[in-house]
């Protein structure tokens, strides 16, 4: 029975994994996620219909997989289910019935179970990214090292096993800082890029090399320093404070109409990406480093 109750809940934590790796903009085909998952293309087919029939919505473009929405349904499958206003109308009315009444009880049940399907699966992904939290402030507590396994790493589109000495977690708590043993650097690490915590006896080593936890600009930081000068529209603008408000200090306007961001960050993929989803829309002023990155990147593009 112990056996049984070890390999489900494997599978589950597979799934978990798949999910992980399937979120975001860049697909992954069949064959990559067979790799990270140590199984093989017809699993992963079998783990697709079951992650559909969970709501999510798969897509594939140019043999590359990726999840659309993890569960939103369209409007013409909503039959036969209540939005939240009827849920909350039906709760109250329900409960005024009799406590002892065991039916009352299961239409509750099924209520929940069928209407509220896309929090309760949102919670459930949730809940796994929240146990690897619980580990890690563990660890942090008692200054253990941990093992990030699996950890994928979206610059080298690979996964692979992490001893690190854990620091700190950011101010969302979905990422922690942590120095990485082999490397002996601070990095950031993403929660959800986790495929499993293991928490290990061994007790920090490399303490004196633990630094403060450094806010990087667009998703990154490290200590490297690229200098760039950047002309943005007013369009770019808007969308720099809404979803990097860190990098406002680096920006300024002249002449009412013209915007700029002007300064040094510690890493380049979060900006190049930002600027390649604005086409025409921002102009590099200055910052050789970024131009020949941001070339190197277009130059990968298969159309």
């Amino acid at each position: 029975m112990a056996s049984s109750n070890t390999i489900e809940q494997q599978k589950i934590l597979r799934v978990f994994k798949l999910i992980n790796l399937l979120r975001g903009n860049m697909g992954k085909p069949v064959h990559r996620l067979a790799e990270f998952l140590q199984t093989d293309p017809r699993t992963i087919y079998r783990y697709f219909k079951l992650l559909e029939a969970l709501g999510f919505e798969i897509e594939k473009k140019h043999s590359k997989f990726r999840i659309i929405d993890r569960v939103e349904s369209p409007i013409e499958y909503a039959y036969g289910t209540f939005n939240e206003e009827e849920i909350e109308l039906m709760n109250e009315l329900i409960q005024k019935s009799s406590k002892k009444n065991l039916l009352k009880d299961s239409i509750l049940q099924k209520i929940n179970i069928r209407s509220d399907f896309r929090h309760s699966v949102n919670q459930l992904f949730n809940a796994n990214l929240g146990i690897f939290v619980d580990q890690l402030s563990r660890a942090i507590k008692d200054k253990n090292q941990v093992i990030l396994s699996e950890y994928y790493s979206l610059s080298s589109d690979s996964t692979m096993d992490r001893l690190v000495e854990p620091v700190a977690f950011n101010k969302n708590f979905d990422s922690i800082y942590a120095l990485e043993v082999e490397s002996k650097e601070m990095k950031m690490f993403k929660i959800e890029r986790i495929g499993e915590v293991l928490l290990t006896s061994k007790p920090f080593k490399f303490q004196s090399l633990h630094q403060p936890l450094e806010q990087g600009l667009f998703g990154f930081s490290g200590k490297n320093q690229f200098y760039v000068h950047l002309k943005l529209s007013k369009k770019a603008y808007q969308l720099m404070m809404e979803e990097y408000p860190d990098a406002k200090p680096l920006t300024y306007i002249k002449n009412r109409n013209q915007y700029f961001f002007e300064g040094k960050i510690p890493q380049l993929p979060g900006l190049a990406r930002f600027i390649l989803g604005l086409p025409g829309e921002i102009k590099i002023l200055e910052g050789e480093e970024l131009k020949d990155y941001l070339n190197e990147q277009i130059g990968k593009g298969r159309f």
